[in-house]
């Protein structure tokens, strides 16, 4: 046995390698073999004809093939039309037709067709000298064809073949196509000194099989897919808004003229009604010129207004100027006096205005605005606010708004809303119903 083994061992050993070698051929072969097919009309998807040995392959949507990839058409009649192919030529699409190009260093380009140089591409492209023009959102972008890995937007593309007959595909078959996949190559380099291709993943939107991994494609309502649509998620209605405008009034000035001395002026408070149930008001004697602040510490009768000076952060309002004068009485037609002051209220964010004993009420641009509630669950609950709310925050059926915009001209408010079901933002603008003004 020794012997036998001494004498044959290279013919053995070339054996087994050959055997080998046979075995894992076969193994790869049936590995491979996973292309799961869909069939599907041919005059639905696409459409094959043949003149002077050559087929031409014609797809309702862009094929994204370009020419030395490999088809294979299986089920169509005649049968010369089924095999192995090459595509040989692209088509390119007609002018402002929508591409999509992904060039060699890993930059994707989308925009219309404008003009090329070529109206086809061959096997030789990536030795072509032309350009193709693309418009772009940011305006119009030469592309050397050359640098061209893939074009979607061609819908016809012509395979070679030895046959020689004149003829239309009738009956259904099936279409694999091999594709590179649309992502970046690059090259690494291992400590072991070996080098190989990893490829990133595709971006969104393109295809996501790889060389020699054919996709299934499917036709569905009459174009070309790679995929078969998701059913309809059921849409979720967006909650309703929740509130509804019921206050939008002017606010009478908190102070006003009714009587003064000599050129001093005394200011009722209309928050301080002295004695209680009365309608009189509390007096604050205002010299010209000085500035006042709020009496914390307000006792029944005392004044609700103190002198202060001009660096005081807390100073609230100053007289100007303050005069008398003679004026006649519409509605009686006698001569009255009337003190006018001019004044300054350091909370508001208006100009100085005037304020004089013949007014009723004054009115200095402050608004008094509220919200109510429209859920089932807190119908009637108000938040009140200013005209100087913008920016505020606040709750109201458990849920949370922002102010957004006051808009004194129009008596409206522009609000925002923390949805939760679904959760999203929501903005409105509420304005009183004719019912409530």
């Amino acid at each position: 046995m020794k012997k036998f083994l001494g004498a044959n061992y290279e013919k053995i050993a070339v054996g087994m390698s050959l055997l080998c070698l046979g075995i894992f051929a076969l193994l790869s072969l049936l590995g491979d073999d996973r292309r799961e097919t869909k069939s599907f009309r041919g005059q639905n998807g696409v459409t094959l004809s043949q003149e002077l040995k050559t087929i031409t392959l014609e797809s309702k949507t862009p094929h994204g093939l370009m020419p030395g990839e490999l088809v294979i058409i299986d089920g169509a009649e005649p049968d010369f039309f089924n095999g192995n192919f090459t595509a040989e030529t692209i088509l390119l699409p007609e002018e402002y037709t929508e591409v999509l190009l992904l060039l060699s260093g890993g930059k994707t380009i989308s925009g219309k067709l404008k003009q090329s140089g070529t109206k086809e591409l061959n096997r030789e492209w990536r030795l072509a000298t032309g350009f193709l023009s693309v418009r772009t959102e940011e305006g119009d972008q030469d592309v050397r064809i050359a640098e061209l890995e893939q074009l979607w937007g061609s819908t016809m593309l012509t395979i070679a073949t030895e046959n020689d007959n004149e003829e239309e595909s009738e009956g259904d078959f099936a279409l694999v196509t091999y594709q590179k996949r649309g992502g970046v190559a690059e090259k690494s380099e291992p400590a072991s000194g070996g080098k190989w291709i990893e490829t990133s993943s595709p971006k969104e939107g393109e295809p996501s099989y790889d060389l020699f991994t054919p996709p299934v494609l499917y036709v569905v309502n009459g174009r070309l897919e790679t995929s078969l649509p998701e059913e309809a998620k059921p849409e979720i209605s967006p909650e309703e808004f929740g509130l509804r405008l019921v206050v939008f009034e002017k606010v009478p000035y908190r102070f006003r003229i009714r009587s003064w001395i000599g050129e001093t002026p005394y200011l009722e408070d209309l928050r301080h009604e002295f004695p209680v149930g009365t309608g009189r008001y509390v007096r604050n004697r205002l010299q010209v010129k000085v500035p006042y602040k709020e009496n914390r510490n307000y006792k029944p009768g005392a004044p609700s207004l103190l002198p202060t000076n001009d660096d005081d952060p807390d100073k609230m309002i100053i007289v100007n100027a303050f005069a008398v004068q003679q004026v006649r009485d519409p509605k009686t037609g006698g001569i009255r006096s009337v003190g006018r002051a001019m004044v300054k209220d350091f909370r508001l964010p208006v100009k100085p205005f005037e304020i004089n004993s013949f007014m009723k009420e004054t009115h200095a641009g402050q608004h008094r605005i509220a919200v109510e509630s429209t859920s089932k669950d807190n119908s009637g609950e108000k938040f009140t606010f200013e005209q100087n709310a913008t920016g505020t925050t606040f709750r109201l059926a458990m849920r949370e708004y922002r102010i957004l915009e006051i808009d004194l001209v129009k008596s409206r408010v522009h609000l925002e809303k923390q949805a939760l079901a679904p959760p999203e933002l929501q903005r409105e603008w509420l304005a009183l119903l004719l019912d409530d003004k």
